[in-house]
């Protein structure tokens, strides 16, 4: 086996990540539409995770760069505020979607004369309890199925400058934190309110925020050293094997087995909402064998022109688009039986949509520049994170204390 290269991360963007997050936004749309035959094969077929948890991670990992080396060059309350401000889209996309998924099934109602649609997704609520379900509907309290990881996201973000201050005095010190706050909520039950139901959101916030700082953790240690975590063989064969015995629990119905050990079912059970262990582990397995592919691997090879990466660059639009087509397609697939050719065309023409519009995002973007011409002159947005790669640093550029500089300035790494 060849020991993969790690090269060192410029303030360029890492294409790999972007290719990892088109093929979560890709399978997250197959399994929104259940009932077709393509969803047998998307991740969660092969072990405890799925697409949900390598989206968070690759969230937690870009958000070292997006967010954390402005923080740690000092403008801790830019870093704040952008971070918060991405929080405020998040929210006010998920009430569009919301707002979206109650047309698209209110239609279907009326279209397919289906009235039981309105008994799915949590649309029941609408109309034994509207006047509450209203409420909990605008404060994001109460969550339609298959639109309800946005407010999650959401949380995680308005947590994240306590993540980097954390961070600051200590990586480790904000992965015990964060560990902590993971196993307290699932010992004590900590939910944010599902409102007007019983229970807590599916997505817990103060659980899956420990797999999104792990992914923050390891893009620190990606643009310090240049690798998250060191190659080790051993590493390597215990990942695989862990994968591999996942993978024969699902093939061979083994759920039982699991359940005979004598532990507590946080470390035995495959709770999504609370992230039990066993699926913990599995995210962290799959990352770490993607992540140490030989370096002649198309997925250590990736480039800006991937179509994958593509989709990954403009992941919010991908997603809201995703989400709302992937409810269409519960709708036109209710009660049907899995047939190759319906769900063939249904899905290609979904995974299409969503291509041309990161294509038109790529495409705007560019036009854009030309259009504007010569940035001189031009206002400067001081929340963005990244400079142009031809940019020239000046003296007081934050990238230098950022990087370390011999006047003083202080290192990304955090000091212990």
């Amino acid at each position: 086996m060849n020991t993969p290269a790690h090269p060192q991360i410029s303030a360029s963007r890492d294409h790999r990540v972007d290719f990892w997050r088109g093929i979560a936004l890709v399978m997250i749309f197959i399994n929104h539409i259940p009932g077709n035959l393509y969803e047998n094969f998307t991740s969660r077929n092969f072990g405890f995770s799925d697409a949900a948890e390598l989206f968070v991670f690759l969230a937690g990992f870009a958000s070292a760069y997006a967010y954390g080396r402005l923080f740690f060059a000092g403008h801790r309350l830019v870093a704040t505020l952008k971070a918060w401000r991405r929080a405020g889209v998040l929210a006010l996309v998920q009430l569009m979607l919301g707002t979206l998924a109650l047309g698209i099934f209110s239609w279907g109602a009326l279209a397919l004369g289906r009235g039981e649609l309105l008994s799915r997704i949590g649309l029941a609520q609408f109309i034994s309890a509207p006047i509450e379900t209203m409420i909990g509907f605008a404060t994001m309290t109460h969550q339609l199925g298959y639109v309800n990881i946005l407010p999650m996201y959401a949380v995680i973000l308005f947590m994240l400058p306590a993540l980097l201050a954390l961070a600051r005095m200590g990586l480790n010190l904000m992965l015990g934190v964060s560990a902590t706050l993971w196993l307290l909520a699932a010992v004590f039950g900590i939910d944010p309110p599902n409102y007007p139901l019983p229970g807590g959101w599916f997505f817990n916030p103060f659980s899956w925020q420990l797999i999104f700082a792990i992914g923050l953790y390891c893009g620190f240690r990606r643009i310090e050293s240049g690798q998250s975590v060191p190659f080790r063989p051993w590493l390597m064969a215990l990942a695989a094997g862990y994968c591999m015995i996942a993978f024969l629990t699902i093939r061979f119905d083994l759920w039982s087995w699991w359940g005979t050990l004598p532990f507590p079912v946080m470390l035995t059970g495959f709770d999504k909402t609370y992230v039990s262990l066993p699926r913990l582990l599995h995210t962290l397995a799959i990352i770490y064998l993607f992540a140490n592919a030989a370096r002649t691997s198309p997925f250590s090879t990736v480039t800006r022109d991937n179509p994958f990466a593509m989709l990954g660059r403009h992941s919010l639009p991908v997603f809201a688009l995703g989400t709302v087509l992937s409810l269409t397609g519960q709708v036109i697939k209710y009660d049907q039986t899995p047939h190759f050719l319906t769900d063939t065309l249904l899905i290609a023409a979904g995974i299409a949509i969503q291509f041309a519009l990161a294509k038109f995002l790529d495409w705007w973007a560019v036009a854009q520049k030309v259009a504007l011409g010569p940035k001189v002159g031009r206002a400067v947005d001081p929340t963005r994170a990244e400079r142009p790669i031809s940019a020239e640093p000046s003296a007081g550029d934050a990238g230098k204390r950022i990087a370390g500089s011999a006047a003083g300035g202080e290192r990304l790494k955090p000091a212990l």
